[in-house]
């Protein structure tokens, strides 16, 4: 495959050829399926990403100020024993 062996380290190269013969599928289209997986896959991750929820309480104000009542809780936390 033309190019690949620029993009590609020797042994890489040569276990797609390996591949290729194996599944009698031309090197170019098992290097553009993979190529379309991978992006699909990181599409996927950033949808992940974005799904965790940072900031998705921000809006809320019947919360009132967190940072305030996580500092009182551990507070509480490490002086019980006091």
């Amino acid at each position: 495959m033309e190019g690949i062996s620029e993009l590609l380290p020797e042994e890489a190269v040569q276990k797609l050829k390996t591949v290729s013969k194996r599944l009698s599928v031309p090197e170019k289209e098992i290097v553009r399926r993979s190529v379309e997986a991978y992006i699909q896959k990181l599409e996927g991750m950033e949808e992940e990403l974005e799904l965790i929820g940072f900031g998705m309480w921000k809006d809320r104000s019947e919360l009132g100020n967190s940072p305030k009542w996580v500092a009182e809780l551990r507070e509480k936390e490490w002086n019980r024993w006091k």
